[in-house]
């Protein structure tokens, strides 16, 4: 549970990123201090050797001091803080004359080191710093000259400084795993809510929302995401629900007088013309209700229809033409004349399935509401990037409120007043939903009694 935890992952690998960056920045300061340790330890052996390298002299081959007691003297005379080991040897590297606090020890030369070269060596057991240099008398290697001072104390500095960094390397690494454990747990507290909204999101409660947090940063664009989504599930339900109620409503309508008329019609024997009336009544209804099936199915497919859409270029006129042609029995039988305003093609870029069902419906509902014997204005015009379709009617209108609700499913305004209109209320909401998937204006102009505007406005 430890390191499943969010906060602890991020703490978790952040530390251990970090641990490499401690780790190069403790390895720098410990060689950048080592470094200069031992520079300051060379450049004082160096001076050491250089001082004495002038009083030392060479007399038949082999090397000796100078000024021996000047030398002696200044040895006891000095303080020394850190003492200089000096000896002098000859070639074969044995001691000729050394330094009083070399005492009873000696000076080893290393004659695998390179003059002038400093070097670790060891002088019973302790550390020291050890440079040789040559004697030598016209070219002749006489001896050495052998300097070495102690650095038991530098070496002992340096552990210290690199115990002090490899203690440290894990309580930093402890410390900072759980600071950004802590940080990373207020940082990760808008998404512990966004958790918490979410379990308590239910069916029958969709109305919850996350919290904005301060910040405007991704999360807040996470959250917000979040809630647009939400809104948009609350309202498919809503309409879902809204779908079911109504499409429950307007099928048992049918459905109930098709069983009453049967029913009607077992009670007792009947003359073949009753049998056919009322089948021929009950054929009618069952086509009612495949319409209405047929048209529920068309706005079950709008929430997955924009991926289906296939855009093409189409001619307007063209298309008018073929559904009046379908649409002529109905005109004949309503006595019906109907006039097509349109000079020229003109053709839009959208999806012919879908606009071929759009202007039918509003063509269907020009021919059912207008009065018998009335006629259908039908107009085709552009006007700058714009191409427009209206379909003007000379029928029963509608008033001005009730322009919105006629696009919603299922509406139908004053059924009772014009029991001859039959339909179910979807046509216009078809059209509608359609018109906002293809981007087409679509409006509607009314008044009760002298009839109907419907206008699609298409960018050419």
């Amino acid at each position: 549970m430890m390191i499943t935890s969010y906060k602890n992952k991020i703490a978790f690998n952040f530390t251990m990123s970090t641990a490499l960056l401690v780790a190069l920045i403790f390895f720098v300061v410990h060689y950048v201090v080592s470094l200069a340790v031992y520079n300051g330890l060379q450049k004082d052996i160096m001076f050491e050797a250089d001082k004495h390298y002038y009083e030392v002299g060479i007399k038949d081959g082999e090397p000796y001091i100078a000024d021996k007691a000047e030398w002696f003297e200044r040895e006891h005379r000095e303080l020394e803080v850190n003492p200089v080991f000096v000896q002098i040897t000859d070639r074969k590297g044995v001691a000729i004359e050394k330094s009083p606090n070399l005492k009873q020890d000696s000076l080893t030369a290393d004659f695998s080191k390179e003059d002038r070269v400093f070097f670790r060596s060891k002088l019973k057991g302790l550390s020291i710093a050890q440079m040789q240099v040559a004697l030598k008398e016209k070219a002749e290697m006489a001896g050495y000259l052998v300097v070495a001072i102690p650095i038991a104390e530098s070496e002992e500095v340096l552990d210290t400084l690199k115990n002090v960094l490899l203690i440290a390397f894990p309580i930093v690494l402890l410390v900072l795993f759980f600071v950004t454990r802590f940080i990373a747990g207020k940082s990760i507290q808008p998404v512990l809510s966004v958790i918490n909204t979410a379990s308590k999101i239910t069916n029958e409660n969709l109305s919850a929302r996350i919290p904005l947090p301060v910040g405007k940063d991704e999360l807040g664009k996470l959250v917000v995401t979040i809630n647009d989504l939400m809104d948009r599930i609350e309202n498919a339900v809503e309409r879902e629900k809204q779908f079911t109620s109504d499409a429950s409503h307007e099928l048992r309508t049918p459905l109930a007088v098709i069983k009453g008329t049967l029913e009607v019609l077992i009670r007792k024997p009947r003359t073949a013309q009753e049998y056919v009336e009322k089948v021929a009544f009950s054929i009618k209804e069952i086509n009612r209700i495949s319409y209405l099936v047929d048209q529920l199915l068309l706005l079950a497919r709008f929430e997955s229809q924009k991926k289906a859409m296939d855009h093409q270029r189409m001619d307007l006129s063209e298309l008018a033409e073929t559904i009046l042609q379908r649409q002529q029995k109905q005109i004949m039988e309503r006595g019906l004349s109907v006039d097509l305003d349109s000079d020229e093609h003109y053709y839009v870029y959208s999806d012919p399935y879908m606009v071929d069902i759009i202007i039918e419906n509003l063509l269907s509902n020009a021919i059912k509401y207008s009065f018998e014997n009335g006629k259908i204005h039908i107009v085709i015009k552009k006007s700058g990037n714009e191409i427009s379709f209206s379909v003007k009617d000379t029928g029963i209108g509608i008033a001005a409120e009730e322009i919105l609700k006629i696009q919603e499913p299922f509406y139908r305004s004053n059924p009772l007043q014009h029991p001859q209109i039959t339909g179910n209320g979807l046509g216009l909401s078809i059209v509608k939903r359609m018109c906002e998937l293809l981007t087409i204006r679509f409006t509607i102009e009314s008044q009760p009694g002298t009839g109907t505007t419907a206008r699609l406005t298409f960018q050419s």
